[in-house]
């Protein structure tokens, strides 16, 4: 399985975790997500699809920053899960629900607004 960055560091710019619950990858990230670093919150993103999991649950609710960039990482990542994986996105801030919302990505990809609420649905997988 791929490593992921883990920092604890509060004033690294991004964090990024990764943790399974059974047929659940959890991918969280946190901090900015930019022009800069959208391409590494991709390949880590990627990554974990390449694990095949039945389901991929992005918690981006801990992003303070979600640029243009961000959001085509998340789909990217959308088509990457294509029929084979459950692809679901937390967010629940203004810094990443309403890009989505505004944008209308919600039509495109599963968003909830909690981490729990997105582990509670892995049985319709």
């Amino acid at each position: 399985m791929p490593t992921f960055a883990d920092s604890s560091d509060p004033a690294a710019p991004l964090r990024l975790k990764t943790r399974w619950f059974d047929r659940v990858l959890l991918v969280e990230v946190a901090g900015e997500v930019e022009l800069l670093n959208a391409p590494q919150v991709e390949s880590e993103l990627m990554a974990a699809l390449d694990e095949r999991p039945a389901v991929l649950v992005l918690d981006i609710s801990g992003v303070t920053f979600l640029s243009s960039a961000g959001l085509a990482v998340l789909v990217r990542g959308r088509h990457r899960a294509g029929e084979r994986t459950r692809f679901r996105v937390v967010a629940n801030g203004a810094a990443t629900l309403r890009p989505i919302q505004l944008t209308g990505l919600d039509q495109e990809i599963d968003v909830v607004t909690s981490r729990e609420q997105a582990m509670a649905m892995a049985g319709d997988a």
